[in-house]
């Protein structure tokens, strides 16, 4: 399974429903991560002016993800929802390793621009 952060900002009209019946929405939302068979690491709600919520998971693929955050932002209550693929330490290593094997296979414009 890899790991996702989701990030995003309440819409006026959600923040209005929540003002007029409290809820806790990972609770809510529970069946909709079991439908994609995501694993919720961690729900929170932040006092940030550009996003509010942030949730870590666990999910099998971008495809799943993509999936499932179109489908929470189409419902209209994010004014802004984002995902993107977290790494722990070691895959990131891993990862510029093999950047690092490969390293000699890339000619920057600038070293193009310098050749003749």
């Amino acid at each position: 399974m890899n790991k996702y952060i989701l990030m995003g900002k309440n819409s006026q009209e959600t923040a209005a429903s929540m003002l007029n019946k409290p809820q806790n929405r990972k609770e809510l939302n529970k069946p909709l991560f079991d439908a994609f068979n995501v694993k919720i690491i961690e729900f929170l709600y932040l006092n940030h002016p550009d996003f509010d919520i942030f949730v870590t998971i666990e999910a099998e693929n971008d495809e799943i993800v993509a999936a499932a955050t179109n489908l929470v932002y189409a419902s209209g209550a994010f004014s802004f929802f984002t995902w993107f693929r977290a790494f722990e330490a070691e895959e990131w290593k891993n990862i510029y390793h093999i950047a690092s094997d490969n390293m000699a296979s890339y000619i920057s414009a600038k070293q193009r621009a310098q050749e003749d």
